[in-house]
């Protein structure tokens, strides 16, 4: 069974951050996506737009985290609680 997009953004992570908690939320206010890195001492909200997520498919949203990464680890790396708009 091929892996759904959820799925495929939290392997992404986990893999990435795999010494962090990654969480995974619908955020029907902001029409969002969201997935949450737990550092322990901050969260970061990694926050996929509704438009973003619905005209992509798990390729396409691989590359584009994968564009996003020096992104994400800069925000990680400060360890300071984040909001990142991934649109």
């Amino acid at each position: 069974m091929a892996a759904t997009k959820k799925e495929t953004v939290l392997d992404f992570l986990n893999i990435g951050y795999s010494e962090y908690h990654v969480d995974y939320r619908e955020n029907e206010i902001t029409e969002s996506y969201d997935f949450i890195i737990n550092t322990g001492s901050s969260k970061i909200f990694l926050k996929i737009g509704q438009k973003r997520w619905d005209d992509s498919d798990n390729s396409s949203i691989s590359d584009f985290l994968e564009s996003k990464e020096e992104q994400i680890r800069k925000v990680v790396s400060d360890n300071q609680n984040a909001i990142l708009r991934m649109n």
